[in-house]
């Protein structure tokens, strides 16, 4: 698709214009170190000065679409300011993800206090990494900058990457092969063949002929208290939402691999800026769009008319039409969108037990009974739907589906345990974040269980709601590894990713009890240790204990639907 077509895209629902577009000048920037930085200044037209909208990115193929989008703004009388990151597109100096993005965003900022066609207000935009350059220099902006429009990026980095000892190889290792700075020795059948190196840490050598550092970081720093995670840039940037006093507007989806972050992101601006800003959460994925075969009636937001509102809000002082201070969620299965205080109206929790017959009971089982399952890590659970996916944007036709997909149903393998209730008698609306208590053990000495939690309609069709996992050296978000004795009991709990759903009455809730989720996560061996650096798989014989002394359940919160947004 051409600018000029993805112009008229963008413009659809917008208010009348209020100016054209002028002219586009361009500038190399010199930042602290002489790195100059290639960016491109669109203004409207006419003499200024205007307030300026600052975007950086680090990606090229989506110039097209930021070039259309700059001078969208400029027709509501904005001036736009688009800058490659280092590395990248025509800018200087050497790529290295993230680094350099605090320094370089505060010399930019510093560089466009000074131009004599700003006004002296800014707001800066951007999805993504072009929200990670956000979050990287909110908390040490000039006065010049009023706000910030961030979607689809995290603060939260060890979050992103983990889930209990277990690395989300979809996003971060598909992420790696795209933007490792050189194109493979052979690329067909990339992912598939990067995914199946052991040990996982030679990857980079085998399929670039050179080591990739900081994914080298990433797959060996399995502990949240790792170095890597705790010094440093990532250190830093995890805390900066906590020193944030500007307003902010933030936007992701339910199916974004980066919204359990961003959530905790919200929740840590101090009170009076979470008080001044706007949380947007939509039934999603990374692209801001609807996928899946779930249905999302009345779903769709105008992200953009959401912006420029804000915006003109900001650095142009008009009435803002909507309420700040809250979040604004859709809450699917009901389709309709609801504000909340703070966050959401705990109404209370229900609790459901699994049971050796692998149903979901309103009391618990009065004896204990056993469920045994053979896990083969050569034979993995492929991933069907979920939030912690990203390859499926690459357009390849291996790629795991993302968001809310019809499963197949219960018994379409001997290791996935599945659990059914009752159909419900009334509507039950989700919100908040599931928890699962299992009392597992297995014959190895480390291995890994994982959670699926669903929607069943009336018609038997089910989709998934929300996945977690767990490696049993990281169990209960233990932040060093665990050890574990072969054939122990062990109690572990998985805490789902927070969401908004409503369970129609005469619908069912199915819980599936497994051993892998692949790729979305790395496939565990069933050996102890860093697991990128594991020669060898096993297979491991895994139990699950129900009723009697053995408590094991899920807790759903639920609330009364917030206030119509």
């Amino acid at each position: 698709m051409n600018v000029d077509s993805i112009i008229t895209q963008l413009s659809v629902g917008l208010p009348e214009t209020r100016t054209a577009f002028g002219e586009l000048r361009n500038y190399d920037i010199a930042m602290r170190d002489d790195i100059h930085l290639r960016t491109r200044v669109f203004l409207p037209k006419g003499s200024g000065p205007w307030p300026a909208i600052l975007m950086r990115n680090p990606y090229p193929h989506v110039m097209p679409y930021l070039q259309a989008t700059a001078t969208v703004w400029t027709r509501y009388g904005y001036a736009v300011v688009l800058q490659d990151c280092r590395g990248t597109g025509a800018s200087a100096g050497v790529w290295k993800p993230f680094e350099n993005e605090r320094a370089d965003g505060l010399d930019t900022i510093d560089w466009l206090c000074e131009q004599p066609w700003m006004n002296g207000n800014i707001g800066t935009s951007g999805h993504s990494y072009l929200s990670s350059v956000q979050w990287a220099i909110a908390d040490i902006v000039p006065k010049q900058v009023k706000t910030m429009v961030l979607s689809g990026f995290t603060t939260e980095r060890y979050r992103q990457n983990y889930m209990n000892g277990m690395f989300r190889m979809d996003v971060y290792t598909g992420w790696a092969l795209d933007n490792a700075g050189s194109d493979p020795i052979e690329s067909e059948d990339l992912f598939a063949r990067a995914t199946h190196i052991r040990p996982h840490i030679e990857m980079d050598e085998q399929l670039f002929g050179r080591q990739l550092n900081w994914y080298r970081q990433w797959i060996t720093s399995v502990s949240p208290r790792a170095p890597y995670w705790n010094e440093g840039f990532w250190a830093e940037f995890r805390e900066i939402p906590r020193r944030i006093r500007i307003p902010v507007l933030m936007t992701d989806g339910w199916f974004d691999q980066h919204v359990d972050g961003m959530i905790r992101d919200y929740l840590k601006l101090p009170e009076a800026t979470r008080a001044a800003s706007r949380f947007i959460l939509g039934p999603w994925v990374h692209s801001m769009q609807t996928s899946g075969d779930m249905p999302y009636p009345n779903s769709h937001r105008n992200q953009m008319l959401e912006a420029l509102e804000w915006f003109d809000h900001h650095l142009l002082g008009m009435d803002y039409p909507h309420d700040k201070g809250d979040v604004t969620t859709y809450v699917i299965g009901s389709g309709r969108w609801r504000s909340w205080d703070l966050f959401w109206q705990l109404g209370g929790r229900k609790t459901l037990y699994l049971s050796g017959s692998r149903n979901l009971l309103e009391k618990e089982p009065n004896f204990p009974e056993q469920i045994t399952y053979a896990y083969d890590p050569e034979q993995p659970v492929l991933t069907k739907g979920g939030a912690g996916l990203l390859r499926y944007l690459s357009g390849a036709q291996d790629a795991a589906p993302p968001a809310s997909v019809a499963q197949a149903p219960p018994g379409y393998r001997d290791d996935v345990i599945s659990f059914l209730s009752e159909p419900f008698t009334e509507d039950l609306t989700i919100t908040g974040s599931i928890t699962v208590h299992l009392f597992v053990s297995a014959d190895v000495n480390d291995t890994a269980f994982t959670t699926v939690f669903m929607d069943v309609l009336e018609d038997g069709t089910t989709y998934n709601i929300r996945d977690g996992i767990t490696s049993l050296a990281y169990r209960n978000e233990s932040d060093i590894p665990l050890d574990y004795e072969p054939g122990t009991i062990a109690e572990i709990e998985i805490r789902l990713w927070p969401i908004t759903w409503t369970i129609r009455k005469g619908h069912r809730i199915r819980l599936d009890i497994s051993s892998s989720n692949f790729p979305a996560y790395h496939i565990h061996p069933n050996f102890a240790g860093p697991w990128a650096l594991q020669t060898k798989t096993r297979t491991a014989n895994q139990t699950i204990y129900c009723g009697g002394r053995f408590d094991t359940r899920m807790i759903i919160p639920f609330s009364q639907e917030g206030g119509e947004a």
